[in-house]
């Protein structure tokens, strides 16, 4: 049955849903070059994904149009992959855009829509929001024409990128699309209530001069000053993040999960072989910083195990079958720890646990957070990393920047046995990575780099380790080889990928 306008004002949802997730997204670049922005991913869901659950958890829509364009065989696999995870959610339809604007894009759906419909622009992400607030506004304006998301705000800077509004009282008298002096304090969203008029409308909207298009904003307007019913504010209490740029994302995954950080959980991991000297300051050090502590012990022939048990550490023995090598025994304990985000810090004692929070607050908006040792006033003098070192780590860093240039990757040390990860990224990544030595530090920084994640390298303070080993300059240069043909291989896509 057909919902219609004039029906009773009882109206407890709305059957039709829009997502407009289209668009090219070039001041997101060169992020959205391979990836649309309606699928940046939050908190382990696409924002296309959860526009589609606040469509039907707010307004019980049964069928949502998906209008595409760029990259439509990525959004169109994505629309697929939540066909095939919510099997009693919302018929989904794509709808292919017609390179003419938003407007023109909506406009091209007349055929399929006779009855009230909400649209959401797909790179727009809302948190804890009150879209059920339009079904309040139809019931008190039953024969409105449309209906827009409005919030007030106190950043005119958000409002100059998007368009204001001026209202009387609750009506829509005047939009201004980005005014470069708002009016008020009143923002509009990228979220809409228009019935069957939006089409009509849209034919008597010329075309914008700047654009050359019909601009949505103009139907909009048009509306407003024209329609019978008129155009009503239904204002949103909520989080709202348009993602226009990288920056814009990295602030939206940075507020919910700084919002919801306190119901993450966080495991050490220390790979160990032999440091019944150093293990027990280690542990003492990390003890208060998380849930769990996870010492993967390497067959040790010392006090090690016994130790780490007697400072309640949790003890993995690595398997014969894995290589004994530090790679097998991060891998190990990472796929074996219980913690949302693994912290991993080498058990010779070079590290402290002073650094834990740093990694920590960057974790909140990064995939990995690791650190870097090149910073001379942060290494304790006596320490075994010398000045050849460091200029590897520099070096290796700088080309593997090069190497992923477009992916915009910042790194001086790739050597750094102190580290944090999410577990769920790491997973990801997994089954890419085959390094078991010392240098799957760098191999791991290079899949999540290339996977399209963030990997943040931080100053962290290096201290003179418990037992320091010597080494050799031609020990450095054996080194800078091993890693540099790893960076050439995965460059390359040679091996697993």
């Amino acid at each position: 049955m057909i919902f219609r306008r004039n029906s009773s004002p009882k109206l407890k949802k709305i059957r039709i849903g829009v997502i407009a997730a289209a668009g090219k997204g070039t001041r997101a670049y060169p992020r959205t070059t391979f990836i649309p922005k309606p699928l940046f991913e939050i908190e382990g869901k696409t924002i296309l994904h959860r526009n589609i659950d606040l469509l039907q958890q707010k307004f019980g829509v049964e069928v949502i149009y998906i209008l595409v364009g760029h990259l439509k065989e990525v959004v169109l696999e994505e629309i697929e992959k939540i066909r095939f995870f919510s099997k009693k959610g919302p018929q989904l339809v794509p709808a292919l855009w017609t390179t003419k604007g938003l407007g023109a894009d909506i406009a091209s759906l007349r055929e399929h829509i006779q009855e009230p419909f909400v649209t959401i622009l797909g790179d727009e992400f809302y948190y804890k929001t009150t879209h059920e607030n339009f079904l309040s506004t139809f019931k008190k304006h039953p024969k409105l024409a449309a209906s827009i998301g409005v919030q007030k705000t106190s950043l005119t800077s958000r409002i100059r990128k998007n368009y204001s509004v001026e209202l009387n009282k609750d009506k829509i008298i005047n939009l201004i699309e980005k005014p470069s002096d708002p009016p008020n304090d009143l923002l509009g969203l990228g979220s809409y209530l228009f019935t069957p008029e939006y089409f009509t409308f849209f034919d008597k909207t010329s075309p914008s001069p700047k654009s050359g298009v019909v601009e949505i904003t103009d139907v909009i307007d048009k509306m407003a000053k024209e329609s019978q019913g008129g155009v009503y504010a239904s204002f949103m209490d909520c989080e709202y993040f348009n993602i226009n740029s990288m920056q814009d994302f990295h602030h939206a995954v940075y507020e919910i999960r700084n919002d919801q950080f306190s119901k993450f959980t966080s495991s050490i991991l220390i790979p160990a072989k032999n440091n019944e000297r150093s293990i027990a300051d280690v542990l003492v050090d990390f003890a208060s910083k998380a849930k769990e502590l996870l010492v993967v012990d390497d067959h040790s022939t010392d006090l090690t195990k016994e130790i780490a048990i007697k400072n309640k550490a949790k003890v993995l023995e690595l398997p014969e079958v894995l290589k004994s090598e530090p790679g097998s025994q991060v891998r190990y304990g990472i796929e074996n720890a219980k913690g949302d985000i693994i912290v991993v810090v080498s058990s010779d004692g070079s590290f402290r646990a002073k650094d834990y929070p740093k990694l920590m607050e960057y974790m909140k908006d990064s995939d990995m957070v690791i650190g870097t040792r090149t910073t001379r006033q942060m290494i304790e003098q006596g320490s075994n990393l010398q000045s050849l070192d460091r200029l590897m780590n520099l070096i290796m860093g700088k080309i593997v920047e090069v190497f992923w240039w477009s992916q915009e990757p910042r790194f001086t040390d790739v050597d750094c046995q102190f580290f944090a990860i999410w577990k769920d990224s790491y997973l990801k990544v997994a089954d890419s990575l085959e390094v078991k030595s010392e240098f799957y530090i760098v191999e791991l920084m290079i899949e999540m780099v290339r996977s399209h994640m963030r990997c943040i390298e931080i100053p962290v303070s290096y201290y003179k380790p418990v037992e320091v080993k010597s080494r050799k300059w031609l020990d450095a240069l054996s080194d800078i080889m091993r890693i540099f043909g790893l960076i050439i291989k995965k460059k390359m896509n040679i091996g697993k990928d």
